[in-house]
């Protein structure tokens, strides 16, 4: 059981650098289960099971009869002074000491030229 959980991680771990590195980009579709068993030599269940770990991470959506869909390397991102994001939906923001505070849906977050970010 260990070899096979290490299978499909390791290459879920595979296609999410290929993601991180902009190998593949937001938009591109993954290639079929079929394809990537053809590509790997890996099982249809390591298969499933790396890109179900991928949909964990928030990296892929899969689109039943379209296939599997990058969105984005996922996790925590980094925004420069004079940058800002608003938020479409309530957000969730984790301070650095484990706080968490929730912000309303279209709360923009702008970092000044110090770093600091401000929600309003």
């Amino acid at each position: 059981m260990t070899n096979r959980q290490s299978s499909w991680l390791k290459l879920a771990d595979e296609i999410s650098e290929k993601i991180r590195t902009g190998q593949l980009k937001p938009g591109d579709q993954l290639p079929t289960e079929t394809a990537l068993q053809d590509l790997t030599g890996k099982s249809r269940t390591t298969v499933r099971q790396a890109i179900a770990e991928l949909r964990s991470r928030g990296q892929i959506k899969t689109v039943r009869k379209d296939g599997s869909f990058v969105l984005g390397a996922g996790g925590p991102f980094q925004l420069r002074p004079g940058e800002s994001v608003t938020s479409s939906t309530a957000l969730t923001v984790t301070g650095a000491d484990g706080s968490t505070r929730t912000l309303a849906a279209g709360t923009r977050i702008v970092v000044d030229s110090a770093g600091s970010a401000s929600g309003g």
